[in-house]
């Protein structure tokens, strides 16, 4: 389908701002105070070249972008074991918004301040939207997680606690039951009361502070947080793929209302300036994982757009994996003038989504972007209001695969963001026969939780935790059987092996343990093993009863200290 024509995307381009970095020896000659945040009265920079520059041009306010990184470490600096990047080495602190009346020709502006020598980088800014179609009709069943195999995979694991998914979006019902228990504190990054809306529409609601309240007013990003991590086995709702990981709400999209046709609708949009700092904030607050579920268009002859760009590289060297939406007109973006951002972005997954049928749905965006699919066609899921809706999009697609990346991250906390697409792709449906069209193909939970665990996995018997002692049977050595138990205490497990044998007992938060990979062992030359486990927190612990040496029944004991 490469030769179809161009549909004639545009790019839609923020009137009044031009985003500024100015080189580092320039910035430490700087001789302004520029405050952060958008009340400001600044005009000029204190670089005398730059300000003769902007001298040309009807300067409203100069803000920062950017206020410096939080001292606290992050999860992922933690997990990953990398030295954690800093704001200063992306040259977030010396980044500026300037604010120019409407009417101004800010793609003129632009070009005169990159002729200057104290400029690192001058760019327009960008609208983005959320790439949602609705679809009113309400859809018994979770079709989606099956197709990607969800059920079976969640045998092998269902994520760790210590794994968060960061929805940067519209933010998430923060009282929602089936995501309540489950949200870290998040922050709303919407402060578009400077900016101009896109023509025909009009800014609603919570649209110009920056807070600590990233409560939802829209809908999407609670969509988007229960399909990757929504509540499971509590009696209502639905199920989210990453069961037990935690969801970080990030609002970076305000409410536009529009009307075209006499007709009016509410779509969730913001600029890239605020997403990229949403992005950084997700990142320095502890995210494993980031799903966007929004994007716009930038022409092709222009570089990857800052500060967006700057972002996004941040993060995955924090060890954020990333996941964004391919849009949502249907096209083949290779034979259009613009581009997808974030979702063309090397270092993140691009996806788009199929219906039930398992082809690509009609409205995905399509082309060589590397991309995986997966389902995105009358997706249930969590609403504002503590409602349930189902919604078309590769909005809704995306945060499936940002929950299969967390549950991979949950097995093996050690992998970097490029492994974990790596293990995605290569085990999507047609990871042998790529094409443009459907990328990779079909996002596969199970084979992609197998391939973490390694060959010869078992699936995990479950324990209830009021069961003292169960009995098994291990016919050879190196064979291994796995338990599932959920404790909020400390865990104590004796086995009782069969004599003349040697069995190992090993146990393991959040996914199944190996002999590679377990939080403790018991594995001396007995047959017979104990093992002490403090629980740092409430959760589903596993534990496997492995034989070493020799064959026959055992049985195994646990309890609570």
């Amino acid at each position: 389908m490469s030769g179809e024509s161009g549909k004639g995307l545009k790019p839609t381009i923020v009137k009044g701002r031009v985003v500024l970095k100015l080189k580092e020896q320039a910035a430490r000659t700087m001789t302004a105070s520029i405050p952060t945040g958008r009340t400001s009265t600044a005009k000029a920079l204190g670089v005398p070249s730059v300000d003769r520059v902007l001298e040309g041009y009807p300067v409203i306010s100069i803000v920062k972008l950017r206020a410096p990184a939080p001292r606290m470490p992050s999860i992922t600096d933690i997990t990953t074991e990398m030295a954690a990047p800093s704001h200063e080495e992306y040259g977030f602190t010396r980044t500026f918004l300037v604010n120019v009346a409407p009417d101004t020709d800010v793609v003129a502006m632009v070009t005169d301040l990159k002729k200057d020598p104290s400029v690192e980088d001058a760019q327009v800014d960008y609208y983005a939207r959320a790439l949602v179609t609705p679809n009113d009709t309400f859809f018994k069943g979770l079709w989606g997680l099956k197709m990607i195999n969800c059920d079976k995979a969640w045998d092998l694991t269902k994520g760790s606690a210590e794994v968060v998914v960061a929805i940067v979006d519209t933010g998430v019902d923060l009282n929602h039951p089936d995501l309540k228990e489950k949200l870290r504190a998040g922050f709303d990054m919407v402060n578009v009361a400077d900016v101009p809306p896109e023509e025909g529409c009009a800014w609603e609601g919570d649209y110009a502070t920056r807070d600590d309240n990233p409560d939802d007013e829209n809908g999407h990003g609670t969509h988007c947080a229960g399909i990757a991590a929504g509540i499971p086995d509590n009696g209502q709702g639905i199920a989210g793929v990453a069961w037990n990981c935690q969801i970080l709400p990030v609002r970076v999209l305000a409410n536009l209302r529009c009307t075209e046709g006499g007709q009016s609708y509410v779509t969730g949009s913001g600029v890239f300036s605020d997403i990229a700092d949403g992005i950084i904030w997700a990142a320095d607050h502890g995210a494993s994982v980031i799903s966007l579920s929004l994007g716009g268009y930038v022409e092709k002859t222009e570089a990857e757009p800052e500060p967006m760009k700057s972002a996004l590289d941040y993060a995955v060297a924090k060890g954020c994996v990333i996941a964004a939406a391919m849009g949502n007109d249907g096209a083949n973006l290779d034979d259009e003038a613009v581009y997808n951002y974030p979702s063309r972005y090397s270092k993140l997954i691009a996806v788009g989504a199929v219906s039930k049928n398992g082809k690509r749905a009609d409205f995905s965006n399509f082309g060589d972007y590397k991309q995986v699919m997966a389902p995105g066609v009358g997706i249930l899921s969590t609403y504002f209001g503590s409602r349930y809706e189902t919604l078309d999009g590769t909005s809704m697609a995306t945060p499936f695969v940002a929950g299969l990346a967390a549950l991979i991250k949950s097995v093996d906390p050690r992998l970097t963001p490029a492994e974990i697409i790596d293990i995605i792709r290569r085990t999507s449906s047609k990871s042998d026969q790529y094409d443009r069209e459907s990328g990779y193909g079909i996002i596969d939970a199970l084979k992609a939780a197998k391939e973490v665990h390694g060959p010869g996995v078992q699936p995990a018997e479950e324990i209830p935790p009021f069961v003292q002692e169960v009995a098994g049977n291990l016919k050879s050595t190196g064979e291994e059987k796995v338990y599932r138990i959920a404790v909020s205490n400390q865990l104590i497990m004796d086995l009782d092996g069969p004599e003349g044998a040697d069995y190992d007992l090993y146990v393991r938060k959040g996914a199944a343990p190996t002999k590679e990979k377990y939080d403790a062992r018991g594995y001396t030359s007995k047959a017979s093993e104990s093992v002490i486990l403090p629980i740092t927190g409430p959760g589903e612990y596993y534990i496997m009863v492995r034989s070493h040496r020799g064959s026959g029944g055992f049985k195994l004991k646990t309890r609570l200290g």
